[in-house]
């Protein structure tokens, strides 16, 4: 991945290495989302004003460029689930950031079992003769470590002119899980053939049941067998009433895609297949751990109209619900949250 890549994504450095690597991001972000060629009294001022919105509104170094901070009005600002209100959102529904269930892809998979739609197995627990078995069935595999996020830790293995003792015991050594692969709906499928194109539903459990909040159409763009969008995916809005996309896709610079850069298909007016069946799946799923309200699934439509969970994140980024339409969401999360008792 490119410098430019790392910096739009997200760190885990700490100390002073934490802080060069921000003001690098910082500059590079300026350069990428405004322009490279700001004299010195543009640039002034722009830092001058993302530091007031740190100090106001809370928002980190992605939030100002992505949503485009820098030339919006205080109205329009304060509308964005940015850093400062995400971890309201976080912390008010799921009580913490930290939840083994669904940080651990494989305590994961024991606890949504019924929504796989997909073998898997743990690469800890698992036997030589299981391993095998799985193998006949599943010539080609995902390999997954079992934290991780971002599309980050994720590989395509093929077991091609492979030992698979030797290839077992190289697993074994990782402590991974692995998984088959899904073959999604030819619907799908036509945006991206090369990778698996899925579908972020963002739920919220409510006293009145499950809500759903947001839901967006990712796929790829290239050869990688994911579509996230921190890895060149692309992502649209998709209208929760009818299941059709309403907006150009983008990807994380923000460039916009009528159509698919590489496949021709028409993104805007594409109708997600299955609709009504994905939006009762999640809204199930979601009450598998009501006490964890706030819940971005990631979703496939396989080829024989089974819906397939692959992970929920309960940290979900909104990055990919509002940079489509640069339309802020806090307004509505907000209501369901503390309705018209608090205001913030």
């Amino acid at each position: 991945m490119s410098d430019k890549q790392k910096l739009i994504g997200y760190t885990k450095s700490k100390g002073l290495e934490y802080v060069l690597l921000h003001i690098k991001k910082y500059i590079l972000l300026m350069k990428t989302y405004i322009s490279p060629n700001l004299n010195c009294i543009q640039k002034f001022g722009i830092t001058i004003d993302f530091l007031w919105s740190v100090a106001r509104y809370g928002v980190g170094i992605n939030d100002y460029f992505q949503y485009n901070f820098y030339r919006r009005r205080a109205i329009d600002r304060k509308n964005f689930i940015v850093a400062r209100n995400r971890m309201q959102i976080i912390y008010t529904c799921n009580g913490t950031k930290n939840q083994p269930d669904f940080d651990d892809k494989c305590k994961f998979n024991r606890v949504f079992e019924e929504y796989l739609g997909r073998e898997w197995l743990d690469m800890d627990q698992c036997s030589l003769e299981e391993f095998k078995n799985f193998v006949k069935m599943n010539t080609r595999f995902m390999e997954k470590i079992k934290k991780g996020s971002g599309g980050n830790g994720i590989n395509l293995i093929s077991t091609e002119n492979r030992e698979i003792g030797k290839l077992y015991k190289e697993l074994k050594k990782k402590h991974v899980i692995v998984e088959g692969l899904i073959k999604q709906s030819p619907e799908m499928s036509k945006f991206n053939p090369e990778s698996v194109n899925t579908l972020r539903i963002i739920t919220l459990v409510t006293t009145e049941g499950v809500k759903v909040m947001d839901a967006v159409f990712r796929c790829g763009n290239g050869e990688k067998y994911t579509d996230n969008f921190h890895h060149f995916g692309l992502a649209a809005i998709i209208d929760i009433q009818t299941g059709i996309v309403v907006t150009p896709a983008i990807d994380k610079l923000n460039q916009k895609y009528y159509i698919h850069p590489r496949t021709k298909e028409q993104i805007v007016g594409f109708k997600i297949p299955s609709w009504t069946k994905i939006i009762n799946t999640v809204k199930k799923a979601a009450l598998v751990k009501p006490n964890v309200r706030f819940i971005g699934w990631d979703v496939a439509v396989q080829e024989n109209g089974r819906i397939c969970i692959i992970e929920g994140n309960c940290t979900a980024d909104p990055d990919i619900t509002q940079m489509p339409d640069q339309v802020g969401k806090w307004p509505k999360y907000k209501k369901e949250l503390y309705g018209d008792k608090k205001k913030i």
